[in-house]
């Protein structure tokens, strides 16, 4: 007669993990590289057509001739936009884990951090959605000028609409109050989160791009180099 007996082996939490088993800080550094990227996108979608010159809006001729000229910036503004969604993503799954192991895993808190982010790179990548269709058409002469007019307008809104990072900012703030990151990420995410939101119920959604990507640019600083909590 045998006895089997089962153990289990648990991993110490007070020994320093291996290096391969350590999370790096490549997400972090991504969410610094979507922020700027949100600005750029902003600024080249700003510069690529006229649908407005000195506050007055202009006819559609014009605006289809204005973006007929300005394929280079397009092109530039599409390329920038989808290099943004795609540093938005490891950025947001890494904050869901980062947060996710100061909080446990019952928190709320990481997963809406995460949806802040990852809604907000869906939310880019449709502000990207018409652009090989009027990019060519505009440069071929072949675009409605009505439609290059409703074109005009959706990539200087769409891709700036950044208020879902408001929840991002929000629940650092919860973390910071909980122990889990530093205060001074803490306490930017709870004021650009806050102005992100507000400004997407106004509605002045489209200006949430810059207060959005000036929070998710500082937060990937932070946990890139003073997040010394998470080593």
């Amino acid at each position: 007669m045998s006895t089997h007996i089962t153990t289990t082996q648990r991993v110490r939490d007070d020994l320093p993990q291996s290096a391969a088993g350590t999370p790096g800080r490549g997400w972090a550094l991504a969410g610094v590289v979507a922020g700027v990227g949100g600005f750029a996108t902003t600024i080249l979608s700003m510069s690529a057509g006229a649908a407005y010159v000195d506050g007055e809006p202009q006819d559609a001729d014009r605006i289809a001739a204005s973006l007929g000229d300005h394929v280079p910036e397009l092109i530039s503004f599409h390329v920038v936009a989808t290099l943004t969604v795609l540093a938005l993503v490891p950025f947001g799954l890494g904050l869901h884990r980062r947060l996710r192991a100061g909080l446990g895993h019952d928190s709320l808190v990481p997963g809406t951090a995460a949806f802040g982010i990852l809604g907000t790179a869906l939310v880019v990548l449709m502000g990207t959605a018409l652009n090989t269709e009027f990019i060519f058409g505009v440069a071929d002469g072949l675009a409605v000028p009505e439609a290059a007019t409703v074109f005009n307008h959706w990539i200087a809104t769409v891709p700036w609409v950044w208020g879902l990072t408001g929840l991002t900012g929000w629940a650092l703030f919860r973390a910071w109050r909980a122990g889990a990151v530093r205060g001074w990420i803490g306490i930017a995410g709870a004021v650009l989160g806050t102005l992100s939101l507000l400004l997407s119920v106004v509605p002045l959604q489209y200006m949430a791009g810059w207060t959005g990507s000036v929070m998710v640019a500082l937060a990937g600083l932070g946990f890139a180099f003073g997040d010394r909590g998470a080593r």
